[in-house]
């Protein structure tokens, strides 16, 4: 249809959908929901729209950068969702799933993100699940497992699993002696190390612009600060700021300024440590091998900078849990260089990719988020975990007849009042419906070429032609 320039627009980044993508899209969704049906995963929905804050308590500055926000006539901060785990763990924590834990939960729905190169909120058909309640490496292995068989039964091929472990990385950075602010430092540097041809270079840069990496002599303050006890070293830092915390400085209380600045001196950052654990994260994101070679590559490097081999454990044991699945020719690979950009996961992490070289696209993927549901209201932390899938990525990847043997357009008819009434033919195309034949009623069509012309066009197959006398008269076209 041609179009003028007063004709409004689509927004960049949202799209339309022809009834053969729709119900394309559609016959995906459905396959999914059976398949985690039969696993226990009940649907739920959530509201498309949330209080900002909701998706900000837990998921870090990345996420926050990418919502579509905005304040509603009431003075609101609201934001079309980005993702469903803080609306499902929300709704969760308000009581609104009625379930004995553990909760097994799918939905599918659409989410909103500002993506580089767009100029307005890009949509997303997501399809997901999570699992509430339910702790362990079983638990784990049950959502990889199935996050992975769920793009198998479709029919998808060449995707891949990676899988990384945040619990595991920060026990052994915990084990290598450097700070909170240290560790969360380099666990943030790992996918830049698992690129970057200059890793160290560029990580020492930016650990020194951030105070983490500094020269042996710091100055007396913070060795002073960290040989004193804390109630002297408190008393120091007090008389050294003064006035400067006479009252309340911003929203911080004067105790809260003074802790916070007894806790940078007294954490600040042993050189020889940072320079040790920088190394060690670069030896440790160089493996990216199948469980069967990561392990002993592992074993080895936590041998090579004295650490204790146990500290393993989470991993071996996803292994062997996650070897009892079905994955069919998927390859699993172990990875630390993976980050899922959202700062609520807690223990494994996993992405399953399709393609090569600067083709390789994100088809889906998730973790474990421990804290979510305190962090959100709960009164206690619950172990949980989930993944999500895009259904357009889905969709590209398989073939164009797909679903096709679904379409029941070779058995639809089109009901045409050929001499009768309207009423006569409605009443025919009801019978039809009721017997469980698609029926179209013809509302449009003057002549019988004009019929014949509008059923090919909508790939009906036959023509019910109703006579004055309610008699049916068939045409295979």
């Amino acid at each position: 249809m041609a179009t003028n320039k007063h004709t409004t627009q689509r927004l960049n980044g949202t799209r339309d959908l022809s009834p053969r993508e729709a119900r394309r899209l559609a016959i995906i969704q459905t396959r999914l929901e059976t398949f985690l049906d039969r696993r226990g995963y009940e649907v739920v929905s959530t509201p498309i729209m949330e209080a900002t804050d909701l998706f900000l308590r837990k998921s870090g500055g990345e996420l926050a950068a990418k919502m579509y926000s905005f304040t509603d006539p009431g003075g609101r901060k609201v934001s079309l969702r980005p993702e469903f785990t803080s609306s499902i763990v929300r709704a969760y924590v308000d009581g609104s799933f009625e379930a004995q834990v553990p909760v097994r939960l799918q939905y599918c729905g659409t989410v909103f993100r500002h993506e580089s190169g767009h100029l307005g909120p890009r949509e997303f058909y997501q399809f997901g699940a999570e699992l509430i309640g339910a702790g362990g490496v079983a638990a784990d292995a049950e959502s990889i497992a199935f996050a992975v068989q769920g793009i198998n039964a479709l029919g998808v091929g060449g995707h891949r699993l990676r899988i990384s472990h945040i619990g595991l990385v920060n026990d052994l950075f915990v084990a290598l002696e450097i700070s909170h602010r240290a560790r969360v430092f380099l666990m943030g540097q790992l996918a830049e190390m698992g690129k970057a041809t200059n890793g160290l270079e560029a990580i020492r840069g930016k650990a020194a612009e951030m105070g983490i990496l500094r020269e042996q002599g710091r100055g007396d303050l913070t060795r002073l600060a960290q040989s004193l006890e804390s109630a002297d070293a408190k008393e120091m830092v007090e008389g050294l700021l003064g006035d400067a915390v006479g009252g309340a400085m911003g929203q911080r209380t004067r105790d809260e300024v003074v802790f916070r600045y007894l806790r940078k001196l007294r954490e600040a950052e042993k050189p020889p440590l940072i320079e040790r654990a920088i190394q060690f994260a670069q030896d440790l994101v160089a493996i990216a091998e199948p469980f069967p070679r990561a392990l002993p590559q592992l074993r080895t490097l936590l041998n090579k900078y004295s650490l204790d081999v146990a500290l393993l454990g989470p991993l071996e044991e996803l292994e062997r849990d996650l070897s009892a699945y079905d994955l069919g020719d998927v390859p699993v690979t172990v990875d630390f260089a993976l980050a899922r950009g959202i700062a609520y996961y807690t223990g494994p992490i996993f992405e399953i990719e399709h393609g090569k070289g600067k083709s390789v696209a994100s088809l889906g993927g998730g973790g474990r988020y421990d804290g979510l549901v305190k962090a959100l209201g709960g009164a206690s932390d619950v172990p949980a975990l989930g993944f999500a899938y895009s259904i357009e990525l889905l969709s590209e990847l398989l073939p164009p007849e797909f679903g096709d043997e679904e379409d029941d357009l070779a058995t639809r008819v089109l009901v045409v009042a050929a001499e009768a009434t309207m009423e006569q033919a409605v009443a025919t195309a009801e019978r039809l419906r009721q017997q469980g034949i698609p029926a179209e009623l013809d509302i449009v069509s003057r002549t019988e070429a004009d019929a014949s012309s509008y059923a090919q066009r909508r790939g009906i197959t036959t023509i019910m032609r109703v006579g004055s006398d309610g008699s049916n008269e068939e045409q295979e076209l």
